[in-house]
């Protein structure tokens, strides 16, 4: 009969010959990014990388790592190499690509953060014509897109929404941005909102 603690050490033992994987070593560098610790982030984004070229989720995590120690160059670099994974993966686009399935939310960030990123290079066209795929994709919108797209429309900037946002946050009443979507909507049509 084993004892507790063999089991303990079977545990151990099993846990030490694990080996990691590229989701695992991507965790561990956003863990890493938010406790300040780049250089150890970008070791453990470099290992995923040696383990899957294609992976879009490390990419994703590159795009963070630089965006936090302040090189928007390398970010970006890293956003548009993201998309073009994503558009590799799907050179037709799903019907549907729900955020509650985690494999989807590096597509969808990767499509929201090229978005941005031709928005930051004044190409509205562009980025609206994303944003409004990531609305048909997760109608649910996660992502908060409907915002941003509303806040294009009516000619307010991202950091303005961020601000509401964040009013909206401390105050916990969002109605100042649900109004902004209703009206801008009701103008351009870009989203349907999902029944429940």
């Amino acid at each position: 009969m084993k004892t507790n603690k063999q089991d303990n050490d079977w545990k151990d033992f099993n846990m030490a010959m694990r080996v990691p994987n590229k989701d695992d070593f991507y965790y561990d560098a956003m863990e890493q990014i938010n406790m300040g610790n780049l250089k150890e982030a970008e070791k453990l984004l470099r290992q995923a990388l040696g383990l899957d070229l294609d992976y879009v989720q490390t990419y994703i995590g590159f795009t963070h790592l630089y965006g936090q120690s302040g090189q928007s160059k390398e970010a970006n670099r890293y956003i548009q190499l993201a998309f073009e994974k994503t558009k590799k993966e799907f050179p037709k686009w799903p019907k549907d690509m729900p955020w509650g399935v985690l494999e989807n939310r590096a597509y969808l960030r990767a499509i929201q953060y090229q978005a941005d990123l031709y928005i930051d290079n004044k190409e509205e066209e562009k980025a609206i014509e994303l944003y409004k795929l990531l609305l048909k994709l997760n109608p649910s919108d996660n992502q908060g897109v409907r915002y941003i797209l509303a806040g294009l429309y009516a000619g307010i900037d991202g950091q303005k929404i961020d601000e509401m946002f964040d009013e909206g946050n401390k105050k916990q009443d969002w109605s100042k941005l649900e109004k902004l979507v209703a009206s801008q909507n009701k103008k351009h049509k870009f989203w349907v909102e999902p029944k429940y």
